[in-house]
């Protein structure tokens, strides 16, 4: 049981860091400043698989 709840507390610590930079990326682009660069679930990953999604779906409308 105490497994599952440490497991659970680092899980919303996961979500709330994620809610921070939604927060901050909406702000920024609201006041028209340059946004913050985009980051992944996992703190150890990059935004580049993001990235490569963003680029593919522009691609793809611009065709």
């Amino acid at each position: 049981m105490r497994l599952l709840q440490w497991a659970l507390l680092i899980l919303l610590l996961l979500l709330l860091r994620k809610l921070l930079w939604c927060l901050r990326w909406l702000w920024c682009w609201r006041r028209g400043r340059e946004t913050p660069p985009p980051i992944a679930f996992l703190p150890l990953r990059t935004g580049r698989v993001f990235e490569e999604h963003v680029r593919q779906a522009g691609g793809e409308r611009e065709s």
